[in-house]
C-alpha cells in the first residue's frame, strides 16, 4: 500500500509525529486496562481497570479521527454514528425494529430509553470496524468500488463483533435483556439483523463523501491504521481471558440453566474466526508491498488518499 507515505515539502516522507506517539500511548493504556479487568473479574480493581479502558477507547478514536482525517471530517463523522445508532436504538426500544424488543439495564444518563454509554459504543466499535475495512478493500480499490465494498465489509466485521459480545453482555453482564430470546445463546436472529442494518447504514452514510476529508498521508498512516487491528485482537483477548477467570456461576436462557463458562466457549471460539481473522487479513493487507491507487476519485484517476 505505498500511496500510506506521501512526500513532504522537501520531497521526503514526513516524520512521525506527536500525534501516532499519543494514539500509540493511549492504545497501550487502553491494552493494559483491559488485561487487568479481564484477569480480576468481580473486583474492585475489575470496575476501576474497565472505566479506565473505556476512557483510553474514547480517547483515541477521537485523536485518531482527528489524525486521519480534517476536524470536519471527524466531527462528521461522530455525529452521523451519534446520530445512526441512537435513532435507531430508540426506535428498536419503542417499536421493535430493526433489532427487536429488548431492554437496556446500564446505569447512567439516557435518552427515550437508550443508556448513552450505548451510543458511545456504537461510535467507538463503528470507527474501529471502518478503518479495518478500509485497509481490507485497500487503497487500489476503485472510488466506486470501495464507496460500495468498504461498507458491506465494515457492517461484516461489526457483526462478528456483536456475535462475540451479545451473549456475554446479555447473561453474563446484564447488561440488556431481549423481549423474545431465542438461538441456542439467547440472542435473537432479528437482534444480529438490526446490527447488520444499523452499520450498512451508518458506514455506507460516510463512505460518499469520507474521502473529502481525508488528510494527506504521511510515513505515520501506515502505522496509525494498523492500530485497530490491536484494539480489534486486544478485544478477542480481552474474551479468552476472561474464560479463564469467570468461575462457575450459572444463568437461564428460555428456562434452562447453563454455565457462565460454556457461554463463554462458544463466544471464545467465534473469535478465533471473526475478530481473529480480521485482525490478520487487515495486517497482511496492510503491509503487502504492492502498488496502490487511491480510492479517493475516478477509476480513470491516480490521485492519492
Amino acid at each position: 500500500m505505498s500511496t500510506l507515505t506521501h512526500p513532504g515539502p522537501s520531497g521526503t516522507v514526513r516524520k512521525p509525529g506527536t500525534a501516532l506517539l499519543a494514539n500509540g500511548c493511549l492504545v497501550a493504556l487502553w491494552f493494559a486496562a483491559v488485561i487487568t479487568a479481564a484477569w480480576s473479574l468481580r473486583s474492585a480493581t475489575h470496575d476501576i481497570a474497565e472505566a479506565v479502558s473505556g476512557v483510553a477507547l474514547l480517547a483515541f478514536v477521537v485523536l485518531h479521527a482527528l489524525t486521519l482525517y480534517r476536524p470536519i471530517g471527524a466531527a462528521g463523522y461522530f455525529a452521523l454514528a451519534a446520530a445512526v445508532a441512537f435513532g435507531l436504538e430508540a426506535c428498536s426500544v419503542a417499536t421493535g425494529f430493526p433489532f427487536g424488543f429488548y431492554i437496556h439495564h446500564l446505569e447512567g444518563p439516557r435518552a427515550l430509553g437508550v443508556p448513552l454509554a450505548v451510543v458511545a459504543g456504537w461510535v467507538v466499535l463503528a470507527w474501529l470496524a471502518w478503518n479495518l475495512a478500509r485497509v481490507i478493500v485497500g487503497e487500489r480499490a476503485g472510488r466506486r468500488l470501495f464507496v460500495v465494498a468498504t461498507p458491506v465489509v465494515a457492517t461484516l466485521i461489526l457483526g462478528g463483533y456483536d456475535l462475540v459480545i451479545d451473549p456475554i453482555g446479555a447473561y453474563v453482564r446484564g447488561m440488556y435483556s431481549y423481549g423474545s430470546p431465542s438461538g441456542a445463546l439467547g440472542v435473537p436472529l432479528n437482534n444480529y439483523f438490526g446490527w447488520v442494518i444499523t452499520g450498512w447504514i451508518l458506514f455506507q452514510i460516510f463512505a460518499v463523501a469520507e474521502w473529502r476529508w481525508r488528510r494527506e498521508p504521511t510515513g505515520t498512516t501506515r502505522a496509525a491504521l494498523l492500530l485497530p487491528a490491536i484494539i480489534w485482537f486486544g478485544l478477542g483477548l480481552q474474551i479468552n481471558l476472561e474464560m479463564l477467570r469467570i468461575g462457575d456461576a450459572t444463568t437461564t436462557i428460555r428456562g434452562t440453566s447453563l454455565a457462565w463458562v460454556d457461554i463463554y466457549q462458544t463466544c471464545v471460539a467465534t473469535t478465533w474466526f471473526t475478530m481473529g481473522l480480521v485482525v490478520v487479513v487487515s495486517v497482511i493487507r496492510l503491509y503487502q508491498d504492492a502498488p496502490a491507487a487511491s480510492p479517493a476519485i475516478d477509476d480513470s484517476s491516480t490521485h492519492a488518499v
